[in-house]
C-alpha cells in the first residue's frame, strides 16, 4: 500500500494506493462538493502484474504531487493523471 497526502489552500487529499491479490485500486479521498470520494480499480491476470501497477502509479504519484501545493496544480495533475494512466479502469465515485 502506498498513501500520501496533499495539502492545499482548500483541501487535504487522501490518494491510496493498494493491491489486493490481482487488483490494484487507487483512491482519491476529499471533504470537498467537488471531490468527495473516487476510487479506480483494475484486475489484472496475477498477483505479479498487480504489484507492478501498485509501483508504476506509486512512481507516478511521486513525480505528481507535493505534500503542499496549490489546488489548481493538484487538480490539474490529478485530472491528467485519470486522463492518461487510470482511463479504462472501473470507476466508482
Amino acid at each position: 500500500m502506498i498513501k500520501t497526502t496533499v495539502t492545499t489552500p482548500a483541501n487535504t487529499y487522501q490518494l491510496c494506493i493498494q493491491q489486493h491479490l490481482n487488483q490494484v485500486s487507487v483512491d482519491i479521498d476529499a471533504n470537498t462538493p467537488n471531490l468527495a470520494v473516487a476510487t479506480f480499480r483494475l484486475t489484472v491476470s496475477d498477483t505479479t502484474i498487480a504489484h507492478y501497477f501498485v509501483n508504476y502509479l506509486g512512481g507516478i504519484l511521486a513525480m505528481a504531487f507535493q505534500s503542499t501545493m496549490s489546488d489548481a496544480h493538484f487538480l490539474s495533475n490529478l485530472q491528467q493523471i485519470i486522463n492518461q494512466e487510470l482511463p479504462n479502469w472501473q470507476r466508482s465515485y
